[in-house]
């Protein structure tokens, strides 16, 4: 509706000049000129009332949802940040445009009247003024900078100027020297303007142009300053060598420091002596004459002699050989017969720089070297027997396929991906999976897709399904402690008060509630049940005005004349939670995985890990790998927590890094969007995890920015890679995994996230990193670095040999011709600590799915250490055949839920899972489906059996 109502007004701007052009047969050319100018002037306030109207709305809106939030003030350090640089950029261009303008024409009349000179100008300077808004994020960088300590070893510059003053500089000398040029090209067209044309007198090719010398001293002028900024350029450039790819490493080399420093400090001192001496030849025409040997006239003479090539031929040849010449010469004659011994000490500074860009040196890493054990024994099981009874068997891939077929319940409600957490159960830490139910609303009936339905009555997903990670039922399918709609939760210290899922990370877009149609809240058999919204997300359409505002920007006439809205309606915008966090903060990176968190209070919640970065760290090397987000960075903190409620939308910053300097910046630019880590509720506190982004970023540095001596580093002897695994038919790379484990010294589990390597080219295991989770070590980063010339199998060595084992390989071969497809799930390495001696025990469950449902079921997993690799139906029979014990026979041992909770609820688990075989019987027995439903018998004899086979 508003697009046509603009259309037409925009199209009524024009009439005026339509009509001056259609009748102006009978006006003389002044009359015809003065209507012309006056129609142009009303489509002109035409667009322009357009724009107003637009932006008004657009910044309207906007500041309704940042008061909701409580971040009003950040929406107006922005907004007045920009309109200030707006404002000072616009008026400094109009001064300098107008000022040229008065210049070049100012009492000569031509072809162009000065107010169209005038009208242009304003364009240009609104053009520029644009372009210093857009500077409002390094502006205030700069103008809040915290300080450094710590200094590069070149220039002796702190840190902070060149995270913060260099980018800004930077840019407004790009700016700057923008304005001039322009203003050039400006002041061109003011001369040419100024042509007086006598009637009836016009030849081609011979305009009287009586001004060239005066254009000719104002270009002087224009290409004297234009010289001074690019003088600035370059001695901007000196401090950027300390980015450097020219030498052994990033970062100033032997060359840059010694030879390309003098090329660039030559180039300024000759940019400055031109713009000086442009300057003084526009104003002195026997220094003109003298030193430049030009002549100017008053027409197009210009006279040279052959002084006018020898200075600027001078300068040129001193410039070129300086920044090039020279350089490339003593790297060919010095610098490469002894490459390692001059940039020996560049070498180290990269190091240094790097490893304290990526929090990776050491104060921020922990090495720790232990003795490495072969054959896992029942004493390293029984000193490591919560651990084991955490081993995440689920892989996340075939678990998710397993959801999309059980859990999503109807066609529009989806999973978007599985996560990975950590929660107390009862007096158990337990390693658990989890995923959201989202409404999807493009799978909806497409008789349903009404702007009703899609707005109005489907507004939010709903539930949760929770599981552990180590636990499977008899037939191979997930142990839910959390399933179904209405959510049915199977362990009393759970609780899901709050199903309601308004906020996610497949909410695209807009929805009002507390209207006069009631919500969709789930499906209940063959009715629907429905509800109305009892929180205080959104923001209140209230009085004409803002449905005025919400017309425009979502949804037309169907606001301002709909009868749905009432009194108490709100509309929720911005419901996507990663663009929600960067709507608020623009300025930081987010994590690609946000996850889901069940709350003590029984609301589920997420949490987005959000980066502080720069590409601006001296002597630092670039982040070349596989996240595309953080590409091309050279400095990196995740200093930001990021929590937003799933059903009220409320979105708080916390703080977990007092160190970062582009935090504390922020924190001054920013007061009130950022609160410390101690304001965290406890029960979310608790679920903070070591970013696997960040890992990967790290571990890839470190892989080879552990060598700390410069020699090593420059001979890349030591140089460490990823770990690969089988998934399906093909070979990955290994990605950070969460794990519960336990350290040496420690009486508790410990939920890290860790990454092995392995040597470049090479499959043995030669180091794993881990990222600790839990308080009051979140944060901390710990390397185990193997002995030297101890073989460690690596990843996958430990396929090959599943791969060259008789029995599996000829059971996954069978099991994958019968129209079933056999998937490996993550080939897990799992440390093992038995005094001061590290056990590694590899982990991989086998899954099998027909190849016409996508519904995997758990059938073996394969457990190994280095000297034997064995596999089993559970994961306690295939540790006892490791261990060279006998196993259960499988009716005795595969109850399917490990005894490791408390009687207490352990028998409600039991229960719960018996009720629910039998309600599924009772199902499929009901529909005649008679097998299926036998099965289901079968399933609770299983269970039966394990319980009486419990000791």
């Amino acid at each position: 509706m508003f697009f046509w109502i603009g259309v037409v007004f925009f199209s009524l701007g024009w009439i005026p000049l339509v009509l001056t052009v259609g009748r102006g047969k009978g006006l003389t050319p002044e009359q015809m000129r003065a209507r012309v100018k006056g129609g142009l002037l009303v489509v002109l306030i035409d667009i322009v009332i357009l724009i107003a109207f637009n932006t008004f709305l657009h910044f309207y809106t906007e500041l309704l949802w940042f008061r909701n939030l409580g971040y009003l003030r950040r929406f107006w350090t922005i907004l007045t940040s920009e309109l200030t640089l707006f404002g000072i950029g616009a008026g400094v261009a109009f001064v300098f445009l107008e000022v040229n303008r008065r210049l070049a024409g100012e009492k000569h009349g031509g072809v162009v009247g000065g107010g169209m000179l005038v009208v242009i100008g304003l364009v240009l300077a609104a053009f520029l003024g644009l372009r210093a808004g857009a500077l409002w994020h390094p502006a205030l960088l700069y103008i809040n900078q915290a300080a450094s300590p710590v200094t590069e070893p070149i220039f002796n510059k702190p840190v902070n100027f060149y995270l913060f003053s260099l980018p800004f500089f930077a840019l407004l000398q790009q700016w700057v020297a923008l304005l001039i040029f322009i203003g050039g090209i400006f002041t061109v067209g003011c001369y040419a303007a100024s042509v007086q044309m006598p009637r009836g007198s016009f030849e081609p090719g011979r305009i009287p142009l009586k001004r060239a010398g005066a254009l000719a001293r104002h270009l002087l002028v224009l290409a004297g300053l234009l010289c001074a900024a690019f003088a600035w350029k370059f001695y901007l450039d000196l401090f950027k060598l300390l980015y450097s790819t020219e030498g052994a490493v990033t970062g100033a080399g032997y060359v840059d420091a010694k030879f390309r420093t003098l090329g660039l400090y030559s180039t300024v001192i000759v940019l400055a002596a031109a713009a000086v001496s442009a300057i003084i030849a526009a104003f002195s025409g026997r220094f003109r004459q003298l030193v430049l040997g030009i002549r100017l006239g008053d027409d197009f003479g210009v006279r040279a002699s052959a002084r006018t090539a020898v200075v600027p031929g001078i300068a040129v040849a001193l410039v070129g050989i300086l920044n090039w010449v020279l350089p490339g010469l003593i790297t060919a004659a010095v610098v490469n017969p002894n490459e390692i011994t001059v940039e020996r000490p560049y070498i180290k500074h990269n190091i240094e720089f790097t490893q304290r860009a990526y929090g990776i040196d050491e104060d921020k890493i922990t090495d720790k070297k232990y003795d490495v054990g072969r054959n896992i024994n029942r004493d390293v099981v029984h000193q490591n027997r919560p651990i084991l009874d955490n081993i995440r068997l689920w892989d996340w891939r075939a678990l998710m396929d397993n959801l999309r077929e059980q859990q999503e319940i109807r066609l529009y409600y989806e999973f978007n991906d599985v996560d990975i957490d950590r929660y107390h159960l009862g007096d158990d830490y337990r390693q658990i999976m989890l995923s959201v139910r989202e409404l999807e609303k493009r799978d909806l009936d497409p008789r349903s897709k009404t702007w009703v339905s899609t707005h109005l009555k489907y507004t939010h997903g709903y539930g949760m399904v929770f599981l552990p990670a180590h636990e499977f039922l008899p037939q191979g399918g997930p142990n839910f402690l959390i399933q179904n709609i209405p959510p049915e939760i199977r362990d009393p210290s759970l609780s899901l008060k709050r199903p309601a899922v308004y906020y996610g990370e497949r909410t695209d877009d807009h929805v009002y509630v507390n209207t006069s149609e009631k919500e969709f809240d789930y499906p209940s058999g063959e009715e629907n049940v429905y509800s109305d919204y009892a929180g205080d997300g959104g923001v209140s359409i209230g009085p004409l005005v803002r449905r005025i505002a919400y017309a425009w920007k979502f949804d037309g006439h169907r606001i301002l004349f709909s009868t749905y809205f009432t009194k108490r309606s709100r509309v929720m915008f911005h419901r996507h939670i990663v663009d929600r966090a960067k709507t608020i903060a623009p300025f930081l990176v987010y994590d690609n995985d946000p996850y889901a968190v069940l709350g003590d209070d029984g609301g589920i919640y997420y949490i987005i890990d959000a980066y502080t970065v720069s590409s601006g760290y001296p002597y630092s090397e670039r982040y070349r790998g596989g996240i595309r987000e953080l590409n091309g960075i050279n400095y990196i903190r995740n200093s930001v927590k990021v929590v937003v409620d799933a059903y009220n939308g409320n979105t708080t910053f916390y703080t977990v890094d007092e160190d970062d300097i582009v935090l504390s910046t922020y924190r001054r630019v920013f007061p009130d969007v950022f609160k410390p880590l101690d304001a965290m509720p406890a029960s979310l506190r608790r679920h903070i995890r070591y970013p696997s982004d960040l890992l990967t970023v790290q571990a890839g540095m470190y892989s080879t920015y552990h060598m700390q001596e410069p020699d090593v580093f420059y001979q890349r002897e030591d140089v460490w890679q990823f770990a690969t695994e089988r998934y399906r038919e093909d070979f990955q790379t290994v990605r950070p995994y969460y794990v519960l484990t336990q350290f040496p010294g420690s009486d508790k589990l410990e939920f890290v996230l860790m990454m092995p390597f392995t040597p470049r080219n090479k499959n043995v295991m030669n180091a794993w990193m881990a990222g600790r989770c839990d308080m009051p070590n979140y944060g901390e980063l710990v390397v185990f670095p193997f002995p030297k010339g101890v073989e460690v199998l690596g990843t996958r060595q430990i396929e090959a040999r599943i791969d060259q084992d008789t029995e599996m390989s000829q059971a996954m071969t069978l099991w994958g011709q019968r129209g079933s497809e056999v998937l490996r799930g993550n080939m897990l390495a799992i440390p093992l600590f038995n005094q001061n001696t590290l056990y590694m025990l590899y982990a991989e469950p086998i899954f099998l799915q027909a190849e016409n449902a996508k519904l995997p079921e758990f059938k073996r997993v394969a457990l190994a250490d280095q000297e034997g690799i064995v596999w089993a139906e559970d994961f306690d029979n295939a540790l006892l055949r490791l261990l060279g014990e006998h196993p259960r026979e499988p009716s005795e041992g595969r109850p399917g839920v490990r005894d490791t909770t408390e009687p207490r609820a352990l028998q409600a688990r039991i229960t719960a899972q018996i009720r629910e075989y039998l309600r599924s019987y009772r199902a499929k027995a009901g529909r005649g489906e008679f097998a299926a439903a036998g099965r289901e018998l079968e399933a609770i004899d299983s269970v039966l059996h394990g319980i009486d086979d419990e000791p």
